[in-house]
């Protein structure tokens, strides 16, 4: 009998401290879809207490309607809205629920974007930071909070997020404060799996949105062979689980033509494409291996422009020519008609055109200054140290630094000051002057002809680092 009790209180006591450990879900969504325009949400707070909520997209709180509270008891109260945010009542510990109407479809309308809202045909793909009001300032410390949001949908309508879901009928999903923090792509409607896609260290789940002339065997395989290259280069530091909507573009023949991604613990990722193509070769697209790679980028406290998008359109074309998708007189001549477009005149500095992007809209001199840049410090980093190291591997490196603690924009251009043992990184990017390109290309035996083309020679200065660049 002692032994029995014995046991039942070391149970108990290891069921305790287990409980205790356990993180408590912080405050709960249900989100009611009446159709593909317009949506009910209903925020259970928890019991926590909340100065405000607020949504994270800028210019998306005009969609938003009809934000009440709901204290214990039931009474309700209309909230005071300031910006992006509603104020609550200063007696939050009574506050219980907040109720708000969300226009899918004005959203859809005066956005037309997966980052906020975006109708095609029979389904809606929105981001979670342009919906789902948050509380502000969000809970510090540990245990860190978990989310959870629940759906109710209509009949016919189905839901694919990259969160994870919980047991039980309807649609019901756990997330953690890092990917709550990071936002998730939903999309809602009619769409259909494509399967899995196992790699060494990714789980591609891939889905369907609209009618795709290419067979689902050439989508999926046009997808794996992109992600097969992020997954190579960053190895072990990719996410495990990766999300994936493919968006079939009516009307139009072309491969890629556009992408977006969230990369928290779980990215998700938009891609579309076109409905009418039939083939989809990676020698033909740059938007799938573009948008893969961002998966694996290093994690940032803040948005760095010409590091994330200039670094990525480098390898876009570095990693189809080292796979063969590209031949190497291809790989080049994509890289000198990008430099010759975007690279070659005076003007504001990469740094400055970076901070500045959503004002200026001057997508392609950062995209492509960023590539430039980073093609730059490649080949140093090469020369300096005789071929023992690369950018690959001050990127692995940065991205292994990221997943301990979020990097800064000084904390980057240190590492990378550091690989090229130059010091000249922070002078490419705070100059006004064009960046070396040509004088680079020529060391390289890289020569132009014309606006598109070039040809390469086997006598230059720095012959054996081309070479070893594709």
């Amino acid at each position: 009998m002692k032994r029995l009790h014995s046991i039942w209180i070391l149970w108990a006591l290891l069921f305790l401290s287990g409980a205790a450990r356990e993180p408590a879900v912080g405050w709960h969504y249900s989100v009611k879809l009446m159709d593909l325009s317009r949506a009910t949400v209903l925020l259970d707070l928890g019991g926590l207490s909340v100065r405000r909520i607020c949504v994270d997209m800028s210019g998306a709180g005009r969609f938003v309607r009809n934000v009440e509270q709901v204290f214990h008891g039931g009474k309700t109260q209309a909230l005071l809205r300031e910006d992006e945010c509603w104020l609550l009542s200063t007696a939050s510990q009574s506050v219980r629920q907040v109720r708000y109407d969300y226009d899918l479809a004005g959203a859809a309308e005066a956005f037309g974007s997966a980052d906020f809202v975006q109708r095609m045909g029979a389904a809606v793909t929105f981001s979670d930071e342009a919906v789902l009001l948050r509380p502000d300032p969000l809970p510090t410390g540990s245990p860190s909070p978990l989310i959870e949001v629940e759906f109710s949908l209509p009949p016919g309508v189905g839901i694919t997020t990259p969160w994870q879901r919980l047991p039980g009928p309807a649609p019901r999903y756990r997330l953690d404060a890092a990917q709550y923090d990071g936002g998730s792509y939903l999309t809602v409607g009619t769409f259909r799996p494509l399967g899995t896609i196992a790699l060494p260290h990714s789980q591609v789940e891939l889905f369907l949105v609209g009618q795709a002339k290419a067979s689902d065997q050439t989508l999926r395989s046009w997808v794996e062979q992109a992600v097969r290259l992020s997954d190579g280069f960053y190895g072990e530091r990719m996410p495990s689980q990766v999300h994936i909507v493919l968006v079939a573009m009516p009307g139009h023949g072309g491969v890629g033509s556009f992408g977006t991604v969230l990369r928290p613990r779980r990215p998700s990722l938009v891609i579309f494409f076109g409905g009418e193509a039939e083939r989809l070769p990676l020698h033909d697209d740059w938007v799938a291996t573009h948008e893969v790679f961002h998966v694996g980028n290093p994690l940032l406290r803040h948005k760095i422009p010409w590091l994330i998008e200039g670094f990525t359109t480098y390898y876009q074309v570095v990693l189809r020519a080292r796979a063969g998708a590209l031949s190497v007189e291809e790989g080049w001549s994509d890289l000198w008609e990008g430099i010759q477009r975007h690279c070659q005149g005076d003007g504001p500095s990469l740094r400055s055109e970076s901070e500045r992007l959503r004002q200026t809209y001057h997508y392609s001199r950062v995209y492509w200054g960023g590539a430039c840049l980073a093609m730059l410090i490649d080949v140093e980093i090469r020369h300096k140290s005789r071929g023992k190291r690369s950018l690959d591997d001050v990127l692995v490196e940065l991205r292994t630094r990221s997943l301990k603690e979020p990097l800064d924009e000084e904390a980057v251009i240190e590492v990378l000051e550091q690989a090229t043992t130059t010091g000249r990184v922070r002078g490419y990017l705070n100059q006004s002057k064009a960046l070396p390109m040509v004088e680079l290309l020529k060391s390289l035996g890289v020569e132009p002809v014309g606006t598109d083309r070039v040809r390469l020679h086997d006598v230059a200065p720095l012959v054996k680092v081309r070479r070893a660049m594709f």
